[in-house]
């Protein structure tokens, strides 16, 4: 299958990638700092760009079967990137009739599914203006044409890949995952539409 991974060079991003390639699957990277995509592979293209530019996220999107997403922002700032950017992809889509869309959002977007600590205290006080963005982002998804899945994991780790997680469409079980458990998932949804329209969370055992 052919796929682009936006936010390529993050450390979810890069695990699908990685995951996809040794799936057989053939990758378009799309990533902001090409240099730190460092996986070499001959089924592998790597686009340098920013999510912003119409142009580079079209030449990303033209030709793929389906579009991975792990779009993140790091500082608790006011920001439009994960939703204006989301929204310039959809609409790449849309101008490329792909319809695919695997987007990781996060627990806690649906106010009560992070649980009473992270939604009570640590969201409201360090993460209030990303997690408005992400609410921006998968508004946007839900009210586009495409056929998708928002990903909703907890706290994400970098442990090793367990292939043993929970799906939950409502609250999650727990409060970690490793990263590579979630790119195993997303990877997973593109040969499956169980969850399309719909936005599973994930957690640990």
């Amino acid at each position: 299958m052919k796929i682009a991974v936006f936010g390529a060079s993050g450390k979810t991003g890069i695990l699908i990638v990685y995951q996809a390639l040794n799936q057989g699957h053939e990758v378009t990277a799309f990533a902001r700092q090409p240099s730190r995509v460092t996986i070499q592979h001959q089924n592998l293209r790597v686009i340098q760009g920013d999510i912003l530019e119409t142009e580079k996220v079209k030449m990303a999107v033209l030709g793929q079967d389906a579009v991975l997403c792990t779009l993140g922002i790091d500082k608790n700032k006011p920001s439009t990137l994960l939703s204006d950017g989301t929204k310039n992809i959809l609409d790449a889509m849309g101008s490329c009739g792909v319809s695919r869309f695997i987007c990781m959002s996060s627990a806690g977007i649906l106010g009560n599914d992070g649980g009473f600590w992270f939604g009570k205290v640590i969201m409201p006080l360090f993460l209030r203006h990303v997690f408005a963005d992400k609410r921006r982002q998968a508004k946007i998804i839900q009210e586009s044409m495409s056929n998708w899945v928002i990903v909703r994991p907890t706290g994400l780790t970098d442990a090793p890949k367990t292939n043993t997680y929970k799906i939950n469409l409502d609250i999650p079980t727990s409060k970690s995952i490793p990263r590579a458990d979630v790119a195993d998932f997303m990877l997973k949804l593109l040969n499956s539409t169980k969850y399309d329209g719909k936005m599973p969370a994930l957690s640990s055992y």
